[in-house]
């Protein structure tokens, strides 16, 4: 067989060789978002990750053990939650595996491509939106893998984004979640055993910019899609508007903690991906000094000043906007557009 028809087979092949889901494997679907398409019709982006769970004996002793944890030193309540927020690194991404979507208040159904070998399956598509008479704002869906057979615990959901207003872009750990990403051994305690705290004041400053009509919150972490299930429980407890939620793909965990330079391309190529999806939206960026945050917005901001109402960012390493830092990465910035909240800014920035 030729290269070139080889080629043309594979997708068939691998269509063929497709399967739906063992009773043993699970779906998580993350929040994405929709648009309305005009004449009733909304188009959606669906994520899914499928998996099996291993339940081998020694799994989290072999994980505490690389991350440098002592799970004997831990309180039973802190091992407890070390052994659910660790529980998806163990699973075993599912290849080649199919499941169809069905969208509530609908009629339709569509096949989600077979997952590819980290287990992922993405698809754009577009169908009639459900008739309601309030404005949508969650479209929502469940996983179905043959005739009548339903996937209850496998619900997922999409962000509907107006065509215009303000889509405040965030990211998670220490902007709105308290990780200590700059100390290893704090970030994986707080990461794994610890209860999830929110940062001061942040639900309420964004529960205030919510009430704007037509805002909407996306997610941006550097975080595996692991640990999205916990990650969605924090926002959704700590009262932060909900909103679509954009994690790194599964990982192992030798590979946990991402490269700085995989962080900063994952950032980047969300917020372009949004800023072109939503090309007649504004956009306030939030970020933390701990990493790269201030770098990467100072970069998007020239590449699309007129789309960036306001550039915030949480202070957790002592920098004032006066800084040696924030004078270079901001230079030629308009000083009104970006922000610094020191830990007694009592107020959220004004523009």
């Amino acid at each position: 067989m030729g290269t070139a028809l080889a080629a043309a087979l594979a997708p068939l092949q691998a269509l063929h060789a497709a399967e739906p889901l063992e009773p043993d494997e699970e779906a998580i679907f993350l929040p994405g978002t929709a648009r309305l398409a005009g004449d009733g019709r909304i188009e959606v982006d669906i994520h899914a990750w499928i998996f099996e769970r291993e339940h081998r004996w020694g799994l989290n002793t072999a994980l505490a053990r690389y991350l440098g944890l002592n799970l004997k030193q831990l309180s039973p309540a802190a091992r407890l939650r070390f052994n659910q927020r660790t529980a998806l690194f163990h699973a075993e991404s599912e290849e080649g595996k199919l499941i169809d979507v069905v969208f509530d208040g609908t009629q339709a159904r569509v096949a989600m491509p077979p997952s590819g070998s980290d287990g992922r399956s993405n698809l754009r598509v577009v169908i009639d939106a459900p008739r309601t008479s309030a404005p949508l704002q969650w479209l929502q869906f469940h996983g179905v893998t043959g005739p009548g057979e339903l996937l209850h615990r496998f619900r997922g959901q999409a962000l509907v984004v107006p065509e215009q207003g303000v889509s405040v872009i965030s990211d998670i750990d220490d902007t709105i979640k308290r990780t200590q990403v700059r100390d290893r051994r704090e970030m994986l305690l707080n990461t794994f055993a610890r209860r999830f705290e929110a940062a001061p004041r942040m639900a309420a400053y964004y529960r205030a910019l919510a009430l704007a009509p037509d805002t909407r919150f996306h997610y941006l972490s550097a975080s595996p899609i692991q640990l999205y299930p916990a990650l969605a429980d924090f926002v959704r407890g700590n009262d932060f508007p909900a909103g679509s939620m954009h994690l790194r793909e599964s990982t192992t965990w030798r590979t946990l903690i991402p490269g700085a330079e995989d962080s900063r391309a994952h950032k980047l190529g969300v917020i372009d991906r949004l800023f072109a999806e939503f090309p007649q939206r504004r956009f306030v960026l939030v970020g933390d000094s701990g990493e790269a945050d201030p770098e990467i917005y100072a970069q998007v901001f020239r590449a699309n000043p007129q789309r960036i109402d306001s550039i915030v960012i949480r202070d957790v390493t002592g920098e004032d906007r006066l800084s040696d830092r924030y004078r270079t990465t901001f230079e030629g910035i308009d000083p009104a557009i970006w922000h610094i909240l020191l830990p007694d800014t009592a107020a959220w920035p004004a523009n």
